[in-house]
């Protein structure tokens, strides 16, 4: 089953692309499937930022959090995205397809 990694955060949309885009990368080069972004329009988190990765399994989800949680670009890119937008949630899904 895929897992689904879902982020949701306060910030500028517009400020925090370009360095989401060089994360999608880092995530899609260690296992990420899909790696999708999207400005929340109505509903009470209106405003927010989602951010969705998917993993095609939990084996291919292990490897990417235990290599990206010790490469320095990875964590500097996080890092610099802390300081422009703020962590509201995080939940990882195990999803099947329909």
């Amino acid at each position: 089953m895929a897992i689904t990694v879902v982020t949701r955060l306060k910030g500028k949309q517009e400020d925090a692309l370009p360095i989401a885009k060089e994360i999608a990368a880092l995530l899609k080069a260690h296992g990420a499937t899909a790696v999708r972004w999207g400005y929340c329009h109505s509903g009470p988190y209106a405003g927010q930022i989602f951010a969705a990765t998917i993993y095609p399994d939990g084996a291919s989800y292990g490897r990417a959090v235990q290599v990206l949680s010790e490469h320095t670009e990875f964590q500097r890119l996080v890092s610099e995205a802390s300081k422009i937008t703020e962590l509201q949630d995080r939940s990882v899904i195990v999803t099947q397809d329909l």
